[in-house]
C-alpha cells in the first residue's frame, strides 16, 4: 500500500514521536513499568491480564547453577533479558537430545551455551545502559494456527499502539528464516498493517520493501482475518490501563490454547507501522488530541 502522494504533514519522525508524544505524555519515571518485563508481568497480573507462563527468573550467578539444572527438565522455552531492548538477547529452545536445545534456525545450543548466554544477560550485555539485569525464563508459546498458516518457524505478534487508553494503529510481525523466528523487524520480520476495525491484514513490508507474500512460504498475506481480533483489542485496552504512561505499544501473542496474551509494553513503540498501514501516525494521534 504505502503512502499516496499527499504532503506527509502527518509522517511521524523519531524525533517528534520523542519529544512531542513519549516524553510529554510519559514521565521519566514510569518508564521502569514497561522497561523491566518482570515487573511488567506483576502489573498485568495484578490486573488479571493473561501473559505468557513464568518457568524461572535468574537474578544472580549465585543462582545459576540450580536455574540450569531446572532448565535441563524443560523441553522448550525462552530465555529474555528482563530489560533488554531491540529484540536482544532472546533465545526460542526446543529440546532435541540431552542437554541440547536448537533455535529456530535449527542451529543447536548445549547447556554450556545457555549458561553463557545467560550470564551475558545477568552483566547487562542486551539492558538498556549495559546495566545489571535479570534473565526471565518463560514457557514458550504454541502460535495460533492463523499464524502457523503463514510461518511456523517461530513467534508471531501483534503491536498496538494505543493513546491515553485508545488504539490508534496496529500491525502484525511476523518472523521469517532471516530474523531466526523472532517477530523483530530489524531482525528481518516482516510486518503487516492491521485493519484496527476489523482485524484484517493489509500491506507488508520487510526492511523497507513493500510485500504482499510472505518471502519464506509465498502464503498470501493480504485478507486474512485475526481470529478473536475484539479480544486483542480488549486486553491491550486493559493492559494501558493499568501502567501510568498514555502513549505505549502493546505487544499481543495468540496461543492455540491460551487465547491472546501480553508479551510486553514498550514506551518507544517504533515508526514502522505507518509504513504497513499506509497511514501518518501523526495525523491519526492528532485526531486524539
Amino acid at each position: 500500500m504505502g503512502f499516496d502522494n499527499q504532503a506527509f504533514k502527518g509522517l511521524l519522525g523519531l524525533n517528534e514521536r520523542n519529544l512531542d508524544w513519549v516524553y510529554r505524555y510519559n514521565p521519566r519515571e514510569t518508564f521502569p513499568q514497561v522497561d523491566d518485563k518482570i515487573r511488567t508481568k506483576e502489573i498485568l497480573c495484578s490486573g488479571g491480564i493473561p501473559v505468557p507462563e513464568t518457568l524461572l527468573v535468574v537474578d544472580s550467578f549465585m543462582h545459576l547453577d540450580a536455574s540450569l539444572e531446572d532448565l535441563r527438565t524443560f523441553s522448550e522455552f525462552v530465555i529474555k533479558p528482563s530489560r533488554g531492548r531491540a529484540g536482544g538477547g532472546i533465545l526460542l529452545l526446543k529440546k532435541t537430545g540431552p542437554d541440547v536445545w536448537t533455535v529456530p534456525s535449527g542451529a543447536e545450543c548445549s547447556l554450556s551455551e545457555i549458561e553463557i548466554h545467560i550470564g551475558e544477560i545477568l552483566f547487562g550485555v542486551y539492558s538498556f545502559g549495559g546495566t545489571d539485569d535479570r534473565a526471565l525464563i518463560e514457557k514458550k508459546i504454541v502460535p495460533d494456527l492463523f499464524f502457523r498458516e503463514i510461518y511456523s518457524g517461530g513467534v508471531a505478534d501483534i503491536r498496538v499502539i494505543l493513546f491515553k487508553g485508545r488504539p490508534v494503529m496496529a500491525m502484525a510481525r511476523i518472523p521469517t528464516a532471516v530474523s531466526d523466528g523472532k517477530a523483530n523487524l530489524h531482525q528481518g520480520a516482516i510486518g503487516v498493517g492491521v485493519d484496527l476495525e476489523t482485524g484484517v491484514l493489509t500491506s507488508g513490508a520487510q526492511r523497507g520493501r513493500m510485500i504482499t507474500r510472505h518471502p519464506d512460504t509465498d502464503t498470501e498475506l493480504q485478507g486474512r482475518v485475526i481470529p478473536g481480533w475484539s479480544d486483542v483489542l480488549k486486553i491491550s485496552i486493559g493492559a494501558a490501563a493499568l501502567v501510568d504512561l498514555e502513549y505505549l505499544g502493546v505487544d499481543i501473542v495468540l496461543d492455540e490454547h491460551e487465547g491472546p496474551l501480553i508479551l510486553e509494553l514498550n514506551a518507544r513503540p517504533g515508526l514502522e507501522i505507518q509504513t504497513v498501514n499506509g497511514k501518518l501516525l501523526g495525523s491519526e494521534l492528532g485526531r486524539l488530541v
